[in-house]
């Protein structure tokens, strides 16, 4: 039996969570990608461009958590928000995103990679050698909110990017009115940004070293916290184990708990550890119902998709016992080989077995360098002074 160690298992989970994450050679493809949309929509000829619009990622790519989906295929999906600069006395929902809609069936290149349109968003499916979808949500500032935000003791750097958005099952989706949906991923990502920030500095300064190179010259995505990575690897946990199933616990809960009871750990076993223990905390009640509160928006509840459907919220419970065991499992196993067996179903076959690859190699590399070391018998002078 080979004997595995703390610091073996923190090597191969971060493998596993590089082998889940966005390439750097596809990142660098998927912001050339959406800003070129980004001009087709808001530049040049566009009607929109009176508007002074702007795109910017949101969600997993924006927090630096993308996962590959869980599947045959690597495909990656890549939240987009096109802003433009109206108000909500001036426009519907629904002739917000008919602009949005209308302006790319007028490119050659985008109307015929369109999908159908989707409840809240546009989307873009590239070729398979691209490998992602571009999800285009239509939004305008959500100027009336931002000042309500600020009344309930949300930061004001945060609560300024609040915007309203589209959503065609909204009832006020087809008139004019006050009444939007809401979101506020910039400052979601500020939040969550802060709740790693001791880790995320360290790591760019060390980065920085590595490449010689002045700390703002490393690429924010570069830099992965184990906050990040646990957030990664819980995410294709919850895929697997609902990999049959229409519904799952939602990535929005799964991510504000991870980044609530995450304490700024260096090592990655040790992230999460602490915070596949630490997310019931965080979940609390309200008016007798399950509440897991927007941090960038006190009034919003994460979780209220659990009353929409009997079963939800024990699929969150049964979720978090499964990974709990899981994870016990794991720091209790001693056998490089069973442990291959543990991760094997936790996190898929392939991904699994090329961190077990990536492990042994260095294992092999760590043991000749000791190999290596010649000793010294009867040493000359200096050496036996």
């Amino acid at each position: 039996m080979i004997k595995i160690y703390r610091t073996d298992l923190s090597f191969i989970l971060n493998e596993i969570a590089d082998q889940l994450d966005l390439p750097d050679s596809l990142h660098e493809e998927a912001v050339e990608r959406y800003q070129a949309v980004g001009k087709w929509l808001g530049e040049g000829d566009s009607p929109l461009i009176i508007y002074s619009p702007v795109i910017y990622p949101q969600g997993s790519f924006l927090l630096g958590t993308v996962t590959k989906r869980w599947g045959e295929k690597d495909e990656y999906d890549i939240d987009l928000v096109f802003e433009i600069n109206l108000s909500k006395n001036a426009t519907s929902q629904k002739r917000l995103k008919k602009l949005v809609g209308d302006r790319l069936k007028e490119s050659e290149i985008y109307c015929r990679m369109l999908d159908e349109e989707g409840r809240r968003c546009w989307t873009l499916v590239y070729a398979n050698e691209a490998k992602f979808h571009l999800d285009i949500l239509p939004a305008i500032p959500n100027t009336d909110f931002r000042t309500v935000l600020k009344s309930q003791g949300v930061q004001s750097s945060w609560a300024d990017t609040s915007i309203a958005i589209t959503d065609k099952t909204h009832p006020n989706y087809d008139r004019i009115d006050p009444d939007w949906p809401r979101c506020n991923p910039k400052g979601y990502a500020a939040w969550f940004h802060s709740r790693m920030v001791n880790q995320y500095e360290a790591l760019r300064k060390q980065m920085a070293e590595a490449m010689k190179a002045e700390i703002q010259a490393v690429p924010d995505y570069q830099i992965k916290t184990p906050l990040q990575k646990s957030v990664q690897l819980i995410k294709r946990h919850r895929d697997i184990m609902f990999e049959t199933k229409d519904d799952k616990p939602a990535t929005i809960v799964l991510t504000t708990l991870a980044a609530l009871a995450y304490n700024n750990e260096f090592d990655l076993v040790q992230a999460l550890t602490r915070i596949v223990e630490g997310m019931p905390n965080y979940i609390t009640k309200k008016d007798g119902k399950p509440w897991v509160q927007n941090p960038v928006d006190p009034s919003e509840n994460f979780a209220d998709r659990w009353q929409d459907r009997a079963g939800r919220e024990q699929d969150f419970w049964d979720w978090h016992k499964k990974i709990k065991g899981d994870l016990y499992a794991l720091l209790e196993c001693e056998d490089i080989d069973r442990i291959y067996e543990l991760l094997n179903p936790m996190f898929g076959e392939r991904v699994t077995e090329n961190a077990m690859k990536r492990y042994k190699d260095h294992a092999q590399t760590r043991i000749k360098s000791i190999s290596t070391v010649v000793p010294i018998r009867n040493p000359n002078q200096p050496w036996g002074f």
